[in-house]
């Protein structure tokens, strides 16, 4: 682990030194994400940090998750119902008959 001493200034500023943020990304005046764990505080570039949640949601999604396949199923389920309940309805079929009619 590379530990780098440092202050924060009067005005509560962490200084992060010049190698530091070039090994980090960090451009004068850019945003960073600030994240508290396990009593240290980690400091990330947004590019960074975007990076890692899309990686994170595409393995997510790349995955077998029991709940999301039972949540399509439903899903797929619900719909087939829906469109089976639809086409039996009468005034479903006559308006569907009277569209043709007029060549809609």
């Amino acid at each position: 682990m590379n530990a780098t001493l440092s202050k924060i200034d009067a005005g509560g500023r962490l200084i992060i030194p010049a190698h530091v943020r070039k090994a980090l990304h960090l451009e004068y005046g850019g945003p960073v994400v600030l994240t508290l764990v396990d009593g240290e505080l980690r400091v990330r570039s947004v590019a960074y940090a975007m990076a890692e949640l899309q990686a994170h949601a595409s393995s997510y999604l790349a995955g077998d998750d029991a709940s999301v396949d039972a949540f399509l199923a439903a899903r797929r389920a619900e719909a087939a119902k829906e469109e089976g309940a639809s086409a039996d309805t009468p005034d479903q079929a006559d308006a569907t008959t009277m569209e043709s009619d007029r060549g809609a």
